[in-house]
């Protein structure tokens, strides 16, 4: 996918530690054919004082994924947490309405979270957003990534 100047997108990190876990940022420029250098909206330098801005490899962005509004989640469902300023994929292990507690899979460690900060989990692959339960693509979610309007039923 051929990202543009200020795209919102996600890093997922290819380093030990950072898989599943998504960084929100802005893309600043491309670098070469393969690599962008993007600003983090959460992440800071060394000593705080500014986002931190860095060159990432293509296959660790991906857009900002969409998310249908008024989504119920279920014990045992794959979601994704927003903990310590990232999205961390984990499950659902308990629903206390309206909020979750979701174990994630980078750490194993279990957090309590607000219904909005939990969002369905969903895969970037070859251009198209895939529900990792089904294995299958939401048509939906792949007009919004490509700005697609949707389809109008009377037609």
């Amino acid at each position: 996918m051929a990202f543009k100047l200020n795209d919102l997108v996600e890093i997922c990190k290819k380093e030990e530690g950072f898989s599943g876990v998504y960084y929100t940022a802005i893309l600043l420029a491309a670098v070469g054919r393969k690599r962008y250098l993007v600003r983090y909206e959460n992440r800071f330098n060394e000593d705080g004082s500014r986002f931190l801005t860095e060159a990432v490899d293509s296959d660790e962005i991906r857009p900002s994924p969409p998310q249908p509004s008024g989504y119920n989640f279920a014990v045992a469902e794959r979601v994704e947490a927003f903990v310590d300023f990232a999205w961390r994929v984990g499950t659902v292990i308990r629903k206390v309405d309206p909020n979750y507690y979701v174990k994630l899979d980078c750490n194993g460690k279990e957090h309590h979270c607000s219904f909005f900060k939990v969002r369905r989990h969903l895969e970037w692959q070859n251009g198209t957003w895939l529900s990792p339960a089904t294995g299958s693509e939401s048509s939906q979610e792949n007009r919004s990534a490509r700005g697609d309007q949707p389809e109008d039923p009377g037609n």
